[in-house]
């Protein structure tokens, strides 16, 4: 018997499966967790505890708010290529999608795919009327994953615990869901 489990919704998209995580997936996490190149923006590599802690903390927001981070899988072998979802920790300027995605799935656009339908679930599932993206002022790529949900860029150089971070608002609901390709 396994307890506290709770069901996670499952969200299909044309190439992707965003689910929650499993233990399995915690190799993949931990292996672009500790990528130089991928942390860059967001924090920095973490290997270990602390990459255990980082995988755990995304499984277990869930459980304590409802809602969180899903797995990024590809849908055809199911593997775990990142993660994207909801945030909202004490603290943080407002409710939030985020993404991150491995090297090897970056520009191929499974960010915008993901974080697309993760806006669509806050939206449609949760109720949510609004929602930002917290982006490093250099994180180009991630930059451009919010212009193509529709995203703008609303404040420069806001402090968000201990780093400074740029705030790009994503469109309203009514806006985003008649979006042609809304996820």
């Amino acid at each position: 018997m396994t307890y506290g489990a709770i069901d996670i919704p499952v969200i299909e998209t044309e190439r992707l499966r965003l689910r929650g995580f499993e233990l399995r997936d915690f190799d993949a996490v931990a292996a672009y967790k500790a990528d130089p190149h991928v942390m860059r923006y967001t924090g920095g590599p973490e290997s270990g505890f602390k990459a255990w802690k980082s995988f755990a903390a995304m499984a277990g927001s869930w459980v304590l708010q409802g809602y969180g981070y899903f797995c990024i899988a590809e849908k055809q072998s199911d593997a775990c290529i990142g993660h994207c979802g909801l945030l909202d920790p004490p603290g943080w300027p407002e409710r939030e999608v985020g993404y991150t995605l491995a090297r090897p799935a970056q520009g191929k656009g499974y960010a915008v795919e993901a974080a697309g339908a993760a806006l669509r679930f806050a939206y449609d599932e949760l109720g949510w009327d609004t929602a930002i993206s917290v982006i490093d002022p250099d994180n180009h790529a991630s930059q451009k994953v919010a212009r193509n949900l529709g995203a703008t860029l609303e404040r420069r150089n806001v402090r968000v615990f201990d780093f400074n971070a740029d705030i790009w608002r994503h469109l309203p609901p009514e806006q985003m869901l008649a979006r042609k390709g809304a996820a």
